[in-house]
């Protein structure tokens, strides 16, 4: 098996147990079970996980924001996609992510649900396929300085 499809299959399922875990959270919650604390903890480290910006199931909210989910769910489609990597798509989806959040920051109209989504979709998306395939340039190149280094 190639080193870049065992790459793609561990990075997908990584990020397939990551979105069960988002959806788990309020399940458990429901049931109350203390594993959903937890989750929510965890999850805390990188999500602010403000609840008017979580979508809700089972009347609880996700573990992460609409965005953080969108970056999720896109990851997992880009590394089951299997892309290059493609620095003008990359860029383009960092920016508008960029422009959404920062446009938020600067205190102008916050951007529906949706739209947080599907920014963080593209750049879920894009990103995976730049660490992917990121890994095997620095190896190379590695491989490269040292074989320089050594002669």
């Amino acid at each position: 098996m190639a080193v870049r499809t065992k790459m793609r299959r561990i990075a997908s399922s990584i990020l397939l147990l990551l979105l069960a875990a988002v959806v788990a959270a309020p399940l458990l919650t429901a049931g109350a079970r203390p594993e959903a604390l937890g989750i929510y903890a965890a999850f805390s480290w990188v999500c602010h996980q403000r609840p008017e910006r979580c979508w809700q199931l089972a009347g609880f909210p996700l573990a992460v924001c609409v965005r953080c989910l969108g970056l999720y769910a896109g990851a997992l489609a880009g590394a089951l996609a299997g892309l290059r990597f493609s620095r003008p798509a990359f860029l383009v989806s960092a920016g508008l992510l960029g422009l959404e959040w920062g446009a938020e920051a600067a205190g102008f109209t916050a951007p529906q649900p949706v739209a947080r989504l599907a920014v963080g979709l593209l750049a879920g998306f894009f990103a995976v396929s730049a660490l992917l395939t990121e890994r095997r340039r620095s190896a190379t190149r590695s491989s490269w300085i040292g074989g320089a280094i050594r002669q």
